[in-house]
């Protein structure tokens, strides 16, 4: 998607993703089956004895958002703003973040699906995200009340319940948690075959986690009408 074709996006959303064409792209992306820069499908990487449209259908939640790790959730872009200056925006969060890092990951269940996230805390990592949600916010229109009534649904305690209403997301500052998500849910599946995914992903994803991912940029991802298919729009270098 160019900058262009972003303009008339439905919303638009801070990832981290890897470079497109750097190995960490391909395992992603092959992984999940659609390259969010080209638009492509892509043939993944069933497990043993697994159909490939029962893989596909593990996946295809993620698969819609594309290989990424949220900074900044999807938002509609303010009736002020264009992409011209939610660009600068970006370019501002990059100027800022410093040098870039490395990011030691593991595999882990979160709740009912994989994803790959930090071995443990990282401030540059909690500083990156705590900036993308500030100075990204200002282009955001704000959630209609509907909205922040349907998001409020979930369990929501009452410091996240604040932050929903004051940046439209309520997993953000304290409650940021980095992940890569790599399975939609996975109820209906046996011990067994949770084991045998889990141990698929490891060997897949092993150059990840044994060499750990560089953070070294944001990503402009945008979706073009509701329910569509994100795609990637720009990637940010770090400028320290």
């Amino acid at each position: 998607m160019t900058i262009l074709a972003a303009a008339t996006a439905h919303r638009h959303a801070a990832y981290f993703s890897p470079a497109p064409g750097s190995q960490a792209w391909l395992l992603g992306t092959q992984w999940l089956g659609r390259c969010p820069h080209s638009g492509q499908a892509l043939t993944q990487p069933k497990p043993a004895g697994w159909e490939p449209e029962d893989f596909a259908q593990r996946t295809r939640d993620p698969r819609r958002y594309g290989w990424h790790a949220t900074l900044k959730a999807p938002f509609t872009l303010a009736s002020e703003c264009n992409t011209d200056t939610l660009r600068s925006g970006f370019l501002g969060v990059a100027a800022g973040a410093g040098a870039p890092f490395t990011l030691h990951l593991e595999l882990a269940r979160l709740g009912n699906f994989l994803a790959l996230v930090p071995r443990q805390p990282c401030a540059a990592l909690q500083a990156l995200a705590d900036a993308c949600v500030r100075q990204l916010h200002p282009f955001a229109a704000p959630l209609p009340p509907t909205e922040i009534s349907r998001r409020s649904r979930g369990g929501l305690s009452a410091r996240q319940q604040d932050m929903l209403a004051l940046w439209g997301y309520p997993y953000v500052m304290q409650d940021f948690a980095f992940h890569l998500t790599l399975t939609g849910s996975l109820d209906g599946l046996s011990a067994d075959q949770v084991t045998q995914l889990v141990q698929h992903a490891t060997n897949w994803f092993a150059p990840l986690l044994s060499e750990g991912q560089q953070i070294d940029a944001v990503s402009w991802f945008a979706e073009d009408a509701p329910g569509a298919d994100f795609r990637w729009v720009e990637r940010f270098g770090f400028t320290p």
